[in-house]
């Protein structure tokens, strides 16, 4: 697959008698940022889905390099996180879960708490985070190992200019470092600014 971390050919998915995704084929290289719009229903947040092992295709393949835990990571549009407990202590149970611990988690908490403008939140509980600063910590919270491949499903939903800035710049700084980041995304500008192509499912295919 040389520079290729994915290669996704001919997948298909239904649910039921309708078939919401396919048959499409995709591939991602090494540090590009790919943005994938569509309208609602398009088959977007199953695509990342599947990549992400979350749903099953029911037909093609999807080849992807080899990742050690905590190189491939999700955010769903839906928060991964948990209010009751502080910004730090949720990067700590996903780190922990990949099995990072000891001072290597230490330093990349610290890291991720900055990359994302949550330093001085850090020992805050999270119910007391406004909508913005929980996006923010959900993207910190799929960055706790070295990811090499990161799939965002609508990342900056609900978020504040403040935030949608600091995750945008996230994503910037990742590709950097040879990143490979797969974005769904309703806003044009944000595609607009980090994204090397673009994708549009409609119906669940590539138009």
């Amino acid at each position: 697959m040389d520079d290729e971390l994915i290669r996704i050919t001919d997948i298909t998915k239904s649910y039921g008698p309708d078939c919401v995704l396919g048959p499409i084929s995709i591939t991602v290289k090494k540090g590009e940022v790919v943005g994938v719009i569509g309208a609602n229903g398009a088959g977007k947040s199953t695509l990342l889905r599947i990549i992400a092992g979350v749903e099953k295709q029911d037909a093609g393949a999807v080849e992807t390099q080899k990742f050690d835990p905590g190189e491939l990571g999700y955010v769903p549009q839906d928060l991964a996180v948990y209010t009751s407990l502080t910004g730090r202590q949720n990067l700590r149970y996903w780190a922990s879960a990949i099995g990072l611990y000891g001072k290597r988690r230490a330093v990349r908490i610290k890291y991720l708490l900055k990359l994302v403008g949550l330093s001085d939140k850090a020992d805050k509980r999270v119910s007391s985070y406004s909508g913005g600063m929980k996006r923010r910590l959900n993207l910190a919270c799929a960055l706790v190992g070295d990811v090499k491949l990161l799939l965002l499903d609508e990342p900056t939903v609900g978020a504040d200019t403040a935030s949608v800035e600091s995750i945008l710049s996230a994503i910037e700084r990742l590709k950097r470092i040879d990143c490979a980041v797969l974005l769904v995304s309703h806003h044009g500008d944000e595609i607009a600014r980090v994204c090397d192509r673009t994708v549009e499912l409609s119906g669940g295919r590539i138009v």
